[in-house]
């Protein structure tokens, strides 16, 4: 059977929607062509919720604190394994709680953000 045959499972509408959350994605795998969605969903959490901590962050994700803390660190200034890391975030100290440290956008996480936000909206964003 040739492609032609087969009918598609989902509607055009759908088609387009999932065409445009790829190039949306895009932004992340021209970081790292193998990037692994749960660094993109921390990311994602980040930004939406910045200034938060890791346990609240974790408890959004759905994460234990360890593992979340792993990903913040990945997406972060310096890896799990003390190399560069991405340098989507940082985390700083909250002067009222010196245990807990807020997780912030960096410029460039910002700038990977207005990237997925435009290729999501166009150049409405």
């Amino acid at each position: 059977m040739s492609a032609e045959q087969f009918r598609s499972s989902l509607t055009d509408d759908e088609r387009k929607g999932l065409a445009t959350l790829l190039n949306a994605l895009e932004p992340f795998f021209g970081e790292r062509q193998t990037m692994p969605m749960q660094l993109v969903k921390s990311f994602i959490l980040a930004a939406l919720h910045e200034g938060e901590g890791v346990t609240e962050l974790a408890k959004r994700a759905g994460l234990s604190q360890s593992v979340m803390s792993r990903h913040l660190l990945d997406i972060g200034d310096r890896n799990r394994h003390m190399e560069a890391g991405f340098g989507w975030t940082t985390q700083h100290t909250d002067p009222m709680e010196l245990r807990k440290h807020r997780v912030v956008l960096t410029p460039k996480g910002t700038a990977l953000a207005h990237k997925v936000l435009r290729a999501l909206f166009g150049g409405k964003r």
